[in-house]
C-alpha cells in the first residue's frame, strides 16, 4: 500500500539533546514569544511529585508550552478502574479526586465538594499554586474537567439522577436533563470560577455516545426518564416511537451477532427499520442537543461570573472514527457558546480504537454485505480518510498500528473549515499512549504537528497527558512549533 513518508526535518537532531540549564533558559525565552496557544494537559499529582517549577521549565524548554491545563476535578478516573477504585501513588496512598479547595456554600448538597482530609493533596489547590508559578514564566493556567458520567458512588446522590433505558430499567449513567445533575454542575462551576479569579480558561469534556449506536451494539439505550421524555415532547420528538425503534435495532443487532443474516441483506434491513422508525434519528439528535444544552448553561454561567475566562470543549477523537458522531453532532452545534474547541487528533491510538469501532458496528453489521477488506476501505472513506494512505486491515488485525499524518491534517482541516472563524480551533495531537502497540518516532510527531498548522489551526496541544510523553517526541513537537513561528514571521 502507499505510505505517507515522514519527512526528516532538522528538528530530529535536537531530539537527542540532553536537558540542561542552557536549554531550559533558551526554551523559556522562546516560549514567551510564541503568539498562539501551545498547551499541554498534565495530572496535578505528576506536578506535585516532580515539582511544579521543574516541570514548567521542562515544558517550556522541550515543548514550547505556554499554557498548562490540569484537572481541577478528576472523578472520571474512577469509572475506568476495577470496582471504581481510587487513584493511588507508588506507596498505595489514595489521591484526592478534587485538586482545588472547595466551599460548601456553593452547593445544594455540601457533600458534592467534600475532600477527604486523609487523601493525598487534599489540602492543596493546584490552580492557585500553578497560577503563581506560571505568572513568573509568562504562562497561562486553564482548568479542565472530564464528565464523570458513570455512577460510581463517588459523587453523593447521583444514583437518583440515573438514566432510564428503553426497557424502563435504570441505567449506569447519569442523565443530562435531571434537575439534580444540573444543580451539581452549577455548584461545581460557581465554586471553581469564583474561587479562582485569575483563571485564564476552562475546558469541559464529555466522552459518551448517543442511543443510536448503542442500539446497534445491542446495549442499553438511554435516556427515557420523565425529564427527557417531557423535554423531547416540547421539541416535537416522539420518545415512545423512538423507544420502539431502538428496540428494533437492538433485535436486528442481536440476530446479526448470532449469525442470522437478513434475507434482503444487512444494509437493506437496517434502512427498513430506519424508514419505519425515523424517530430514532430525531431522538439521537435530541440526545446530542441535551449534551449541548449542558455546555450552553456552563458557558453562560462562566461568562456571567468572569467574562475573561476562555471557555472551550473537548472534542474526542471518536469524531474521526464514528459516522454517528460526524452525522449527529456537527460542529455547527458547538458554536455560539464556545471560545475555542480542543480537537483530539490522537494518531497514536486512533488505529486500534477506530478498528475496534469498525469491528463492532460495521464489519459484521452495517457493511456485512461486503467482504471485510472492502468494508474497511469504505469505513475509512466515509470517515474522510484515504485507505491507501492509512494502515491496512491486515495490519490492524495483527495488533494495530498508528494512523498516518493524512488523518491529522484532514480531521483538523474539517474542524477549521466547519467552524470558519466562529471560535478558535486548537489541534491536540496525541502520541505515546500507554497500552497501544505503537512506537511513535520524533519525525512522526514533527510532521503531525506541522500538518495541524497546515490545516490552519489557531493553537496546538502537546499529547494527551504530559507525563506519558517521551522526551524525544516532546522535543519534536516543540521544534515543530518553533519552526512554524520562525517560518511565518
Amino acid at each position: 500500500m502507499k505510505r505517507r513518508i515522514f519527512l526528516n526535518r532538522t528538528t530530529m537532531g535536537a531530539a537527542g539533546i540532553a536537558m540542561g540549564p542552557n536549554l531550559l533558559a533558551q526554551g523559556s525565552s522562546q516560549s514567551k514569544n510564541i503568539p498562539f496557544l501551545v498547551g499541554t494537559m498534565v495530572m496535578a499529582e505528576d506536578l506535585y511529585e516532580k515539582g511544579i517549577a521543574t516541570e514548567l521549565d521542562r515544558m517550556q524548554a522541550l515543548g514550547a508550552i505556554n499554557t498548562v491545563m490540569p484537572f481541577s476535578h478528576n472523578h472520571v478516573a474512577r469509572q475506568y478502574k476495577p470496582n471504581y477504585a481510587p487513584k493511588t501513588d507508588k506507596e498505595g496512598r489514595t489521591i484526592t479526586d478534587i485538586y482545588v479547595k472547595t466551599n460548601p456554600k456553593y452547593y445544594k448538597n455540601p457533600e458534592w465538594g467534600y475532600r477527604d482530609p486523609k487523601d493525598l493533596y487534599a489540602n492543596r489547590d493546584i490552580l492557585d499554586e500553578l497560577g503563581e508559578a506560571c505568572a513568573e514564566r509568562n504562562m497561562k493556567v486553564y482548568a479542565r474537567i472530564l464528565e464523570p458520567y458513570v455512577i460510581t458512588g463517588l459523587i453523593p446522590g447521583l444514583e437518583e439522577y440515573a438514566e432510564v433505558d428503553s426497557t424502563g430499567e435504570k441505567g449506569r449513567n447519569v442523565c443530562y436533563n435531571h434537575p439534580g445533575y444540573i444543580d451539581y454542575w452549577k455548584g461545581v462551576i460557581d465554586d471553581l470560577i469564583i474561587s479562582h479569579p485569575n483563571l485564564h480558561g476552562f475546558k469541559f469534556g464529555q466522552e459518551r455516545g448517543g442511543p443510536f449506536f448503542e442500539a446497534l451494539k445491542n446495549n442499553a439505550v438511554t435516556c427515557f426518564c420523565t425529564h427527557c421524555v417531557e423535554k423531547a415532547k416540547i421539541r416535537g420528538v416522539d420518545a415512545q416511537r423512538a423507544r420502539v425503534g431502538f428496540n428494533a435495532f437492538k433485535d436486528f443487532s442481536k440476530k446479526a451477532k448470532e449469525g442470522e443474516a437478513p434475507i434482503d441483506g444487512y444494509f437493506a434491513a437496517f434502512f427498513r427499520i430506519l424508514s419505519e422508525y425515523p424517530e430514532t434519528l430525531a431522538y439521537e439528535r435530541f440526545s446530542k442537543a441535551s449534551r449541548e444544552d449542558q455546555r450552553k448553561r456552563m458557558y453562560a454561567q462562566i461568562k456571567k461570573l468572569n467574562p475573561a475566562v476562555q471557555v472551550g470543549w473537548h472534542v474526542d477523537h471518536s469524531m474521526g472514527w464514528s459516522l454517528g458522531m460526524r452525522s449527529f453532532w456537527p460542529y455547527d452545534d458547538m458554536v455560539g457558546h464556545s471560545d475555542w474547541l480542543s480537537i483530539a487528533l490522537y494518531f497514536g491510538s486512533m488505529g486500534r480504537r477506530s478498528y475496534g469501532h469498525f469491528k463492532s458496528n460495521y464489519q459484521n453489521l452495517l457493511f456485512a454485505d461486503a467482504d471485510k477488506e472492502t468494508a474497511y476501505k469504505m469505513y475509512l472513506s466515509i470517515n474522510g480518510m484515504d485507505p491507501e494512505q492509512q494502515p491496512s486491515l491486515a495490519e490492524q488485525e495483527n495488533g494495530g498500528t498508528e494512523m498516518h499524518a493524512e488523518y491529522v491534517y484532514k480531521e483538523a482541516k474539517r474542524a477549521v473549515d466547519n467552524i470558519n472563524g466562529r471560535a478558535k480551533v486548537y489541534g491536540r495531537i496525541g502520541f505515546d499512549h500507554p497500552g497501544y502497540n505503537t512506537d511513535i518516532q520524533p519525525e512522526q510527531v514533527y510532521e503531525g504537528t506541522q500538518e495541524m498548522f497546515r490545516a490552519r489551526v489557531d493553537g496546538v496541544f502537546c499529547g494527551r497527558e504530559w507525563e506519558e510523553l517521551q522526551e524525544k517526541n516532546t522535543v519534536a513537537f516543540g521544534n515543530a512549533v518553533r519552526d512554524h513561528v520562525k517560518n511565518n514571521r
